[in-house]
Parts: C-alpha cells; sequence; structure tokens
C-alpha cells in the first residue's frame, strides 16, 4: 500500500521519531542531501501522540521506514 493511500500514515512527525524512524538516518546519523532544511510548526506528532511540540512532514526525514507502524499500534495498545 502507499503512503498516500495508508490511513494510519502520519502527516505530521516530531524530530524524536521523525530520527528514529526516518529514511535519511542511520544509526541516529543523518545521511539524507546536505542542504535540507525543514520547517516546523507547534502540533502533534501522529506516530508517538505527543502534543503541542514542533513536528513537520515525513518527508523531511526520507518518509518513514515500515517500524513506524509498530509504535503506533503500541501506543493505540496503551489507551486501551
Amino acid at each position: 500500500m502507499s503512503r498516500l493511500k495508508d490511513p494510519d500514515y502520519p502527516v505530521w512527525v516530531c524530530d524524536t521519531c521523525g530520527q528514529n524512524f526516518g529514511g535519511w538516518y542511520k544509526k541516529g546519523y543523518y545521511v539524507g542531501p546536505p542542504h535540507h532544511y525543514p520547517t516546523y510548526h507547534n502540533g502533534a506528532c501522529g506516530v508517538c501522540g505527543s502534543e503541542n511540540i514542533p513536528v513537520t512532514a515525513p518527508r523531511n526525514f526520507g518518509h518513514l521506514r515500515a517500524r513506524w507502524r509498530a509504535a503506533i499500534i503500541k501506543r493505540k495498545n496503551k489507551m486501551s
């Protein structure tokens, strides 16, 4: 399923989740484009659920690797 058609794919991601699940981070190191500057605004992270924190679009982290879904499932199970 593509990211655009996946209803669970986050619209906004915080910096911590972006670094943990983003495609441009390998073992904690940034490996993306050398001159990439994302813009942030205060909002809610679609992965960890934190609110009123700086968030940006997942594309600014090279989109999210498959492990993000497990984090969302874990968060939803805690809420139940």
